[in-house]
């Protein structure tokens, strides 16, 4: 069913079409409770973009010659994970943290986001790392499910203070 499916590390040629997934992303769910606050301009900032294009940690899935999805994966931590009741026992500095998972609306419910994030997985494997971490807005709880439904383990709620948002965060880790 996903044959016509590529995942592929983004290019600096697909900047304008990533900005305009974040748009179409964040004015799809905003005020739902699958809303991640995302706004772009703010988070993500355009020099976060092209910083995670620039290096290599933005993956995408494309269809039909459209990006139907994209993810970040950055290696080494973030800051305020060690205070994180991880299940897994490897270093918060070891992880590998996805930001920005995320499958435009035109894309929704066609069964793309698993196959995508498998894909993501293989790569980041192949590249040596041992485990997926990541934060989703308390109230997302929309993303929280997914990321269940994708393997990810519950790791309990804290208090994050990033530039753009400070809040409860739910956390996720997945072995790889």
């Amino acid at each position: 069913m996903h044959g016509a499916m590529q995942v592929r590390k983004a290019v600096e040629g697909d900047f304008d079409e990533l900005v305009a997934l974040y748009q179409a992303i964040g004015a799809a769910v905003a005020g739902t409770d699958n809303d991640p606050i995302w706004e772009v301009g703010v988070y993500p900032t355009y020099e976060e973009l092209s910083s995670h294009i620039a290096g290599g940690e933005m993956h995408v899935c494309v269809m039909g010659g459209r990006i139907a999805g994209a993810v970040v994966a950055v290696s080494g931590g973030e800051e305020g994970y060690e205070d994180v009741a991880w299940r897994s026992s490897v270093p918060v500095a070891e992880s590998a943290i996805i930001h920005l998972f995320g499958m435009h609306p035109d894309f929704k419910g066609q069964g793309l986001a698993r196959p995508f994030m498998a894909a993501v997985e293989e790569v980041l494997r192949a590249q040596g790392e041992r485990i997926l971490r990541l934060d989703v807005v308390g109230e997302n709880k929309g993303a929280q499910v997914v990321y269940e439904r994708l393997g990810f383990t519950p790791c309990g709620t804290a208090y994050l203070a990033y530039p753009d948002y400070q809040g409860d965060f739910a956390f996720f880790e997945k072995e790889l």
